[in-house]
């Protein structure tokens, strides 16, 4: 049976979390998007903590309180609402979580899990892309190298979402560059591990209060306790955990999307020219009943992927047109709606040229549109 409707429980969580973004989170997120590039802020570590997030994100026998993945997309769609630097400070420490549910060792969980739930509030970091690489995860520069007890890690990788701040960090690197992808593993590395350092943080025009920098490996010893699943299994963690983390990317799009449309909105109605609000002009009213027609659709394609995620269904395909579908929702919406408010979403400072800088770079994280385009079509 196919159905559209809420639990109370999920509906409950969903109007929780939208009055903490329109209260707590949005009039913050446009200070913080002024400030010069850092760590991330204070107050969102504690807004992490204080509303137990990362908890959503961990099993009860490790101290949290799983919810299922559409009720998490839901949490998701409200954080993009409020602000988006925050969804990806989020998503990043739900990438890492992942890698440990779906690869780790019990005693691995049993570490490092809790680490997350530390009542001053916590993040973590997963560490894939390489400057040269770009979208390509088949072969790394960054080596692991087994000496006795502990692999030895060398290189680098950028952008990194939460750098400075995880702590711990999921690390791919190449032990054994001749066997392509099958010499691709992940490592966890705590933080204030020796020989891992960051810097400096990126001056990005959107999601300004997600910090990302390079990390930097010399000779950084890990224990091999700390190796994630089988030699060699790093690339299959690779996929499965990017293409869970694509339908949430697809969540906090369409939060930033229904943002920029509510005040596009709000604001056609109260704009008044010639004695009539703009929202009458069919220019207008048509181009915003289009843009929630899409809105909608987003989400809907998020919340498919997402179910198939809880029934553990194939959802590779599912996730990539969520991602693909909803960025470029936002996008547009953004884009359309800067129009209608005029030289009132381009003076600074602006809730909606915020949206449109956030969305921009939503496009790209995760896999830009045309990698999305070719998965989808890899699967057709």
């Amino acid at each position: 049976m196919i159905s559209f409707e809420l639990t109370s429980e999920q509906k409950d969580l969903q109007l929780k979390f939208r009055l903490l973004a329109r209260e707590r989170l949005r009039p913050d997120s446009l200070l913080l998007d002024k400030n010069p590039p850092g760590p991330i802020d204070k107050n969102l570590l504690l807004f992490i903590a204080e509303e137990k997030l990362n908890s959503f994100l961990i099993p009860e026998e490790y101290g949290g309180h799983l919810l299922d993945r559409v009720t998490l997309s839901l949490v998701m769609e409200e954080l993009g609402y409020g602000c988006a630097g925050l969804a990806s400070i989020y998503g990043a420490t739900a990438h890492a979580v992942s890698v440990l549910m779906i690869g780790g060792a019990p005693e691995q969980k049993g570490a490092f899990l809790p680490l997350l739930l530390d009542p001053a509030g916590e993040v973590a970091s997963y560490v894939i892309t390489e400057e040269k690489g770009g979208s390509d995860t088949t072969s790394f520069d960054t080596t692991a190298r087994l000496e006795g007890d502990h692999y030895v890690l060398n290189g680098s990788k950028g952008p990194i979402i939460n750098a400075g701040n995880a702590a711990l960090t999921i690390v791919w690197a190449s032990s054994d560059k001749a066997k392509g992808r099958a010499g691709i593993d992940a490592f966890i590395v705590p933080r204030d591990t020796p020989g891992m350092s960051f810097g400096p943080f990126d001056d990005k025009p959107g999601l300004r209060c997600a910090p990302t920098a390079r990390l930097f490996f010399n000779d950084a010893a890990v224990p091999a306790s700390n190796l994630i699943g089988l030699p060699g299994s790093g690339y299959l963690l690779i996929m499965q955990t990017l293409d869970i983390g694509r339908a949430m990317v697809g969540a906090a799009c369409v939060g930033i999307a229904r943002a920029a449309l509510e005040e596009a909105t709000d604001f056609a109605k109260d704009r008044v020219i010639k004695n009539r609000p703009i929202f009458d002009n069919q220019g207008i009213g048509f181009m915003l009943a289009e843009l929630a027609t899409e809105l909608d659709a987003a989400r809907l394609l998020v919340w498919r992927a997402c179910r198939l995620m809880d029934l553990n269904e194939d959802y590779t395909t599912q996730s990539s047109m969520a991602n693909l579908f909803a960025s470029e929702v936002a996008a547009r919406t953004t884009n359309e709606c800067i129009q209608i408010l005029g030289q009132r979403g381009v003076i600074h400072p602006s809730f909606m040229s915020k949206y449109q800088r956030d969305a921009q770079i939503l496009r790209v994280v995760e896999g830009t549109s045309q990698i999305q385009k070719m998965i989808i079509a890899s699967q057709l």
